[in-house]
């Protein structure tokens, strides 16, 4: 599994290193469900350029495709965050939003995703990054697992890199709490 290393401020055991071969942590359930506002926040450290799942809430389950997000590395060193659902009307993304900036430059970048009003928002380093309000929220599956560090549905996309202190609120965070909390080193 992952292994603890040393975090974005140089304290040893403060953060998890994985290998991009087969380390995940696992959640379990019911981490965020339904429409409703949320933040996830997390430090991340890499210099792979493979594409990876840092972050997901899918599973093997039968609903594994049904109200579920993935925070993905790209094969273009950028950050994707999707959601997915199968509304009535049948299979579709709901809010998307990729970085423009590369970030597997081997330094912490604080990335923080934000759902509220008709969609979501990106911020890197405290700064927002886009925002896709097309699709409206995605109606996230109670009893989808969540993991870091791999796609644990289709058992691949292994993330290779760190991270540090992911949080993840059920409630919308406001642009300067993004801001203050990308600034802070505890």
């Amino acid at each position: 599994g992952a292994t603890l290393t040393k975090g974005r401020d140089n304290v040893s055991n403060t953060a998890y290193l994985f290998d991009g071969v087969n380390d995940y942590i696992e959640f379990g359930e019911g981490v965020l469900s339904e429409d409703g506002e949320f933040s996830i926040m997390m430090w991340i450290n890499t210099t792979s350029s493979a594409i990876s799942h840092i972050l997901q809430k899918r599973d093997s389950s039968i609903n594994g495709v049904n109200g579920e997000y993935i925070v993905e590395l790209t094969d273009n060193e950028t950050i994707r965050f999707w959601t997915y659902e199968l509304p009535s009307q049948g299979e579709r993304y709901k809010w998307t939003v990729t970085s423009s900036s590369a970030v597997n430059d081997g330094n912490w970048t604080h990335l923080a995703i934000v759902q509220k009003d008709n969609g979501g928002q990106m911020y890197l380093d405290g700064s927002l990054e886009q925002t896709d309000n097309s699709s409206g929220k995605v109606n996230l599956g109670l009893t989808l697992k969540t993991y870091m560090g791999g796609d644990l549905r289709d058992y691949d996309s292994y993330y290779s890199g760190k991270v540090d202190d992911l949080r993840i609120y059920s409630r919308a965070l406001s642009a300067s709490e993004i801001q203050t909390l990308s600034t802070i080193i505890d």
